[in-house]
């Protein structure tokens, strides 16, 4: 459970932590800049997906509560990170960096380096001038991102996920507040969810 949790704030969120490798392609070095720095700078998160499911699987989907859009949330302090979980905040026991697997494992090194970017003209998001970016991953993950010309944070990214196939497609937007960011109130541990869960 606490890997689902996590693996959904990681993937939502578009937030990849590397170290630079030379054959990482050079257009995503502003977007590991950018993602890094928000590591470690307090950020509200809201996301919401919606899940496409083939012909098969839809209707099956649907009886299980796994259609229509599906919205939450994440606060990371720098230090934690909570997530929003059936009404309920959840003290994950780990950072933002903390959570990702270690950078210089080969494997991470691989999935980096067959990532291509492209720069897009800029926007302006939530009144905010922008640059603005593409992430092709060959796994199936194309990452739209925006991110802050003043601040060099993310504003907001788009996740297209059609890693399974043409059983599902997901589509997450994001946005990031990092105004006035706190750690939530009454959040419960991991362990204290699971011992509630099993009541």
């Amino acid at each position: 459970m606490k890997s689902d949790v996590l693996a959904t704030g990681v993937l939502c969120c578009g937030i990849v932590l590397s170290t630079p490798a030379l054959a990482i392609d050079p257009a995503c070095q502003p977007l590991i800049q950018s993602q890094r720095r928000m590591a470690n700078t307090p950020v509200h998160i809201f996301m919401t997906e919606n899940r496409t499911w083939s012909k098969t699987l839809s209707k099956v989907a649907a009886g299980m509560g796994m259609g229509g859009a599906n919205k939450s949330e994440e606060i990371s302090t720098g230090k934690a990170v909570y997530v929003l979980h059936d009404g309920k905040w959840i003290d994950m026991g780990a950072s933002f960096a903390e959570a990702h697997a270690d950078p210089n494992d080969p494997e991470i090194k691989k999935a980096q380096e067959a990532k291509r970017c492209q720069a897009l003209p800029d926007e302006t998001v939530a009144g905010q001038p922008a640059i603005v970016y593409r992430e092709h991953n060959p796994s199936g993950i194309d990452t739209k991102i925006w991110i802050s010309k003043s601040a060099h944070l993310p504003l907001k990214s788009e996740i297209t996920n059609k890693a399974g196939g043409s059983a599902m497609t997901s589509f997450t937007v994001s946005t990031y507040d990092y105004n006035n960011v706190h750690a939530p109130t009454g959040a419960i541990s991991m362990q204290q969810m699971m011992s509630q869960r099993r009541h």
